[in-house]
């Protein structure tokens, strides 16, 4: 028996394996592979040029970087590919298709932030060709304060870091800072809350203002290590958290020998 796309009339032997009753060319303009929304908006720091995507905080090292991992990211998330199962059609992610061939290229203008998305997949098994497809989504970016920029202008900051040496030069007062802000930067590779809030000058030295306690208690260790610093720790109650543990304020005194004893050698 004869069949024929009831769309065009192609005969099967022609038109190829009937999908759905449409010949091979019909079933493709009928169903594209990809869903994607015209406009997408992406939510971008505009002090840490983080970006946000599904409630969670991307780093990102500056603004035109930033705004491009955005832009990608955030048609990511929206972008879905038609799949005609015998339960019906469904759109999936990316990840949830086999064989799917994608391309995603943020690019940028004087007055549009957009995305090409190239695609090559097939709609359903018994195509003989894949669709290969491009879409357009425009990208309007929305630039805010993420979470931490937020508590950092807040001043939050669970503990000091007070580094004092009688006699510290200059040169050393330089090093010091450079090296805790290498550690910040370093911890907060893995942990996005971790930060120097602020720092403030003092007689003898300066106090870092630091989140969580943990580095405060990591920068002691590298000025213990790196210049033999004599180490004390205080904490103070300041209240409860949510949970209804006690919360402390904790303050590291990080005091480097002078220069006198270290000729001499007494610094303990």
């Amino acid at each position: 028996m004869r069949r024929f796309c009831y769309k065009c009339g192609a005969p099967e032997a022609r038109g190829g394996p009937l999908v759905q009753g449409l010949c091979q060319a019909c079933f493709m303009k009928e169903n594209p592979l990809i869903n994607a929304p015209a406009e997408v908006q992406a939510e971008i720091c505009s002090k840490c040029k983080a970006y946000l995507i599904n409630n969670q905080w991307n780093e990102s090292s500056d603004a035109e970087l930033g705004l491009m991992d955005a832009a990608r990211e955030a048609v990511l998330s929206e972008l879905r590919f038609a799949q005609l199962t015998p339960a019906g059609m469904k759109f999936l992610r990316p990840n949830e298709i086999k064989g799917l061939e994608l391309r995603i290229e943020p690019k940028f203008s004087e007055d549009k932030t957009s995305v090409d998305v190239y695609a090559m997949g097939k709609v359903h098994e018994l195509q003989v060709s894949p669709h290969v497809e491009h879409v357009e989504v425009v990208v309007k970016p929305r630039w805010v304060t993420c979470d931490v920029c937020s508590l950092i202008s807040a001043g939050y900051h669970e503990a000091i870091v007070q580094v004092r040496g009688k006699d510290m030069p200059a040169e050393t007062r330089r090093r010091i800072k450079l090296m805790l802000a290498q550690c910040a930067a370093d911890a907060r590779g893995k942990d996005r809350v971790t930060f120097i809030a602020k720092m403030e000058e003092k007689t003898g030295g300066f106090d870092l203002y630091v989140n969580p306690a943990g580095l405060a208690r990591r920068m002691a260790s590298l000025l213990k290590t790196k210049f033999n610093a004599k180490i004390s720790e205080s904490a103070k109650l300041i209240g409860m958290n949510r949970g209804g543990r006690r919360k402390f304020k904790i303050s590291v005194l990080a005091r480097l020998p002078s220069q006198n004893e270290k000729a001499s050698g007494h610094f303990k």
